[in-house]
């Protein structure tokens, strides 16, 4: 039977955080920055419900001070009710054990280490963790769309952003992912913040987590339930952590488009050569001139890489019969003649 939230009396506010990876082995301050920003954004406006959608901590095993630290987060929140989904993360090792450390928020949370059904202010939600059997997904995404449910669950879709340039592979479509005509699917596990079809969400994180995230806007997700229906909210967010990534020529331009004191903000400076005295001397200069917390120089290649489109259609070089029979013939071996040529049509036939 579904789990039930407390009965509408008035609207309901959810804010829906994922992706949090929770850390205390990056730089100094970052996992303070990534509490307060969590709290700040739950806490701004009344809420009702958290929903934290998977991948709490960076690491499989977190250490204690990070289980202290998302303790005082879930302390933190002004809130009546938290829900947490598992992410790929949160358990405890690969594959599709449900065993999580999650499980010792029970007392502050609903864990969720299975499919949950749920049913917030009139509203049905099926929450759905990570498995890596894509086949148990799609079979829990087909249920949730039979009983016309939302979907909060932590996994892509075939084809959908991943990173860069890369797109998601997966056995699961974007036409399992939508719930039904009306209802929402709200993902994490991506990192990028993308909408499909109006309807489905990948939430992306509410900051950026490396340097392979620098500069992207991301956004904070609310969802607004009252009687007339279930309304999202998608706002940018303009404060917390923040990985900057530019040259040097570009370095007051992004300043301007992103205040960096309204930011954590960790830099990376790309140069092409600088030798140490220069070099610290550009870092005085930056810290003096722009709000930043953390900065690294990194160089790039002088030389472009070039790659080859080569591919061979035979093998560049052989080895004939004439040759091996010379080495079985007068190789000092343990092993018999037969004993190797054996072993050596073994070899051949995992070739073929």
């Amino acid at each position: 039977m579904p789990k039930n939230s407390a009965n509408m009396s008035r609207q309901k506010r959810i804010v829906v955080l994922t992706d949090l990876h929770i850390r205390c082995d990056y730089y100094h301050g970052y996992l303070e920055a990534q509490i307060d920003t969590l709290t700040r954004l739950v806490n701004s406006k009344p809420t009702d419900i958290v929903i934290i959608n998977g991948d709490i901590f960076h690491k499989r095993n977190p250490k204690g001070q990070e289980l202290l630290a998302f303790q005082t987060l879930l302390d933190g929140f002004k809130c009546s009710e938290i829900i947490i989904n598992r992410g790929n993360h949160d358990t405890v090792r690969k594959g599709d054990s449900t065993e999580t450390t999650l499980s010792l928020f029970r007392d502050k949370a609903q864990i969720c280490v299975d499919r949950e059904r749920v049913h917030i202010a009139g509203q049905d939600f099926h929450i759905i963790p990570h498995f890596e059997d894509d086949e148990k997904l799609i079979e829990y995404l087909k249920e949730a769309s039979s009983e016309k449910a939302n979907v909060f669950g932590h996994f892509g879709f075939d084809g959908c952003v991943s990173n860069g340039a890369y797109a998601y592979d997966s056995y699961i479509k974007k036409s399992h992912v939508r719930p039904n005509k009306d209802g929402f699917a709200f993902l994490g596990h991506i990192h990028v913040p993308k909408i499909y079809n109006e309807n489905i969400y990948l939430l992306g994180t509410q900051y950026t987590t490396c340097f392979g995230e620098a500069n992207r806007t991301l956004y904070c997700h609310d969802i607004v339930i009252d009687k007339s229906g279930m309304k999202v909210n998608r706002t940018p967010i303009e404060f917390g952590i923040k990985h900057f990534q530019c040259h040097l020529e570009e370095l007051p331009q992004l300043s301007k488009k992103f205040n960096f004191k309204n930011f954590y903000s960790l830099l990376r400076l790309k140069l092409d050569h600088m030798d140490g005295g220069v070099e610290e001397e550009l870092k005085n200069n930056i810290f003096s001139k722009y709000d930043i917390n953390q900065l690294e120089i990194v160089f790039e290649d002088i030389l472009p890489k070039f790659g080859s489109g080569h591919v061979p259609h035979a093998r560049i070089t052989t080895i004939d019969d004439d040759l091996i029979d010379k080495y079985i013939t007068e190789s000092d071996s343990i092993f018999s003649r037969s004993e190797l040529l054996d072993g050596l049509n073994k070899v051949r036939s995992y070739e073929d």
